[in-house]
């Protein structure tokens, strides 16, 4: 008695063509994920999330491979190994696969390298406002590493040798300069390029003191003037005002009129003692 048997299809295109479509379309689905692996790097690092996704990339190219492999070219492969008492045995795609995903996560990676950001320090008006020229520090907190640079004679820092880990973080930085603050008060900034900016500005200045005449009795309601800024004495001669940032010079001139009293001019400076200004009559 003779048994029929199905003959297989004697296209080898026909058989392999469920199996191309399947590699193909598993590539393209890894190529998407590393698409957006290095469109959104820069986010992906912020996240934490980069290795993630890079393990995500080699499950659909490990299908990929074992389709191409075991379904178009119809390769063969075989795995047996000891598990627990008995003994497993794997053929086909599976090892195809299994060897994708498990060399990828072997493979040695390149250590990531330091990298330096230089910090520019300026003014308000822009880079070209260069208020600080070797004078002041800028601090950099990495971690628990903070860091100090002096501030050189183009009002730059240089921060060498940043591990690579800090690389598109946000980091504390902060600038030290007597007389001067930093304009914004976000102290964070992104370490995404080569280099970032500080803008700073003269700190506002207060300026106390008394008027008098030669007897050496308080003047009140004398008019006390500087920088655009004017206050009157209080009944025992007082006075004092705050002088804006961009008004603060090195020396200020200090202009008290009274009635009865002829005009005086003095010369102060910010963060000096009291002014005592003397009126003749």
């Amino acid at each position: 008695m003779k048994t029929k048997t199905t003959p297989k299809s004697s296209n080898p295109w026909q058989r392999a063509a469920p199996f191309a479509v399947l590699s193909l379309a598993c590539f393209l689905c890894g190529m998407a994920v590393l698409a957006l692996i290095l469109w959104k790097a820069e986010l992906l690092v912020w996240l934490g999330l980069i290795d993630k996704f890079y393990y995500i990339v080699l499950l659909p190219l490990g299908l990929a491979a074992a389709g191409f492999l075991f379904g178009v070219l119809e390769s063969y492969a075989a795995y047996t190994g000891k598990l627990l008492s008995g003994k497993l045995k794997v053929t086909g795609p599976v090892v195809a696969a299994a060897l994708a995903v498990i060399g990828g996560v072997y493979l040695p990676k390149p250590a990531a390298e330091a990298f330096t950001v230089t910090v520019l320090v300026h003014g308000e008006a822009g880079p070209h406002d260069l208020i600080l020229r070797n004078v002041g520090v800028v601090w950099m907190t990495l971690g628990p590493d903070p860091r100090q640079e002096k501030i050189g004679d183009k009002g730059q820092a240089d921060f060498k040798n940043i591990p690579a880990s800090f690389r598109s973080q946000e980091v504390p930085v902060s600038v030290e300069a007597e007389g001067f603050e930093m304009v914004s008060p976000i102290r964070k900034y992104r370490l995404s390029g080569l280099s970032l900016d500080v803008v700073i500005r003269r700190k506002a200045t207060h300026l106390a003191g008394r008027v008098q005449d030669e007897a050496g009795r308080p003047v009140s309601d004398a008019v006390v003037s500087v920088a655009g800024v004017s206050v009157k004495t209080d009944a025992i001669g007082r006075f004092d005002l705050t002088v804006p940032g961009d008004r603060v010079k090195s020396e200020l001139s200090v202009q008290v009129d009274a009635v009865g009293y002829a005009t005086r001019r003095a010369t102060a400076v910010p963060g000096a003692n009291d002014l005592a200004v003397i009126l003749e009559r």
